[in-house]
Order: structure tokens, then sequence, then C-alpha cells
């Protein structure tokens, strides 16, 4: 994944719990690991485009899911949480390389890339167990200000990705990682990942 340039506007949103999103800013999580919502057409996640805004959510997050390091970001995100009706966009993502495995091992290797535990992997690899998990590497960037959004009623349910009303500007958002320390975390975790 090289230096990477992002659109002046995003026009479509991931879903992603707030408490992984917390960690995704600190540049401690490098994948997304998915499957996609439960009324999403087609077979398993798929990349409604390469840049996205995330949206932080609060459906179905389980603290008990997460390492134990990593369980105090619930509170945090819940602190940060916008008021009912609103969502607060802080982030943008880029992917990058995208793979999908069924590989319990492989993906327990992953283990330094994200801050799920081996019981939410298990769970993920059982729901739909003909479907994989779809493993996106993505470049994470924090937005000068936040964004504060409507959540507008067609935005609920559970699908990973949501257009937005209007595409949100992205104008001066910062790598959360520069490029030396992305390249790092980079070179290490491309070994991990199925060719």
């Amino acid at each position: 994944m090289s230096a990477v340039q992002l659109p002046s506007a995003c026009a479509v949103a991931l879903k992603e719990w707030a408490t992984v999103l917390e960690a995704m800013a600190r540049g401690e999580q490098l994948v997304l690991i998915r499957k996609g919502g439960l009324i999403e057409p087609g077979r398993g996640f798929e990349l409604a485009a390469p840049a996205f805004a995330f949206y932080p959510t609060f459906e179905h997050q389980a603290v008990n899911y997460l390492r134990p390091p990593y369980r105090g970001y619930f509170e945090e995100a819940r602190q940060r949480r916008a008021p009912d009706g609103q969502i607060r966009i802080d982030l943008v993502g880029v992917a990058g390389s995208s793979v999908q495995s069924s590989d319990p091992a492989m993906i327990q290797r992953l283990e330094s890339f994200h801050i799920y535990n081996d019981a939410f992997l298990t769970q993920r690899l059982k729901w739909q167990p003909d479907q994989p998990v779809t493993i996106v590497v993505v470049r994470v960037f924090r937005l000068p200000s936040s964004q504060v959004l409507t959540a507008a009623p067609r935005y609920a349910g559970c699908t990973s990705w949501v257009d937005l009303e209007v595409p949100l500007p992205v104008a001066g958002a910062v790598p959360v990682l520069d490029e030396a320390a992305f390249q790092r975390r980079l070179q290490a975790l491309q070994p991990l990942l199925p060719s």
C-alpha cells in the first residue's frame, strides 16, 4: 500500500464498532475483519468504495469480544458518543489490500493488528460458515474536526454501508500513523496475509 491520496469527499460510510474506531484512531487496529450485515445482499462483505467515512456504531458491540487491554475503549467511545439522532464522524479510511480466509490459524496470527479476542474470531467464523471473513488493510485518517451528521432513518439497520445524504468533505485529514510508522506496521502485516 503506497502513499494514499484521499478524495475531496466521501459519499459512503462504513459502520464499525465505536470501540474499534478508538483503536483505529490510535493506529492500533490496521485491519477490518468483516462478514457483512444481516440484511445485505450478496455473499458476504464487499467494499462499497475505496475511501469511506467511519460511522461509529454501538449496535451489537460486545466488550467481552475484545482483548482485556482494549476494553476501556468502550467507555471512552461512549463518552464521545454524539447525542441521540446524530452521528459524530472523526475518521476516514482508505482500503488497501483485501483477502478472504476461513483459516482460524491465519486469522489468529493477525492479533497484533486488531483488538478482538479469540471468542470473537471464532464466532465470526462460525456465523454463516460457508462464507469466509474478509480482511481489509486500512489506512486511517483523522478529520481536522469532528463532522456531526443527522442520523437519517435510512442509516439504521444491520448493514455495513450507508450512502451519506451529503458527501462528507475530508480536506485536511491527516493519517493517524505517519508514513514511516504505517509502512513498518504494513511490512510486519503483509507476510501474515494469504497471497
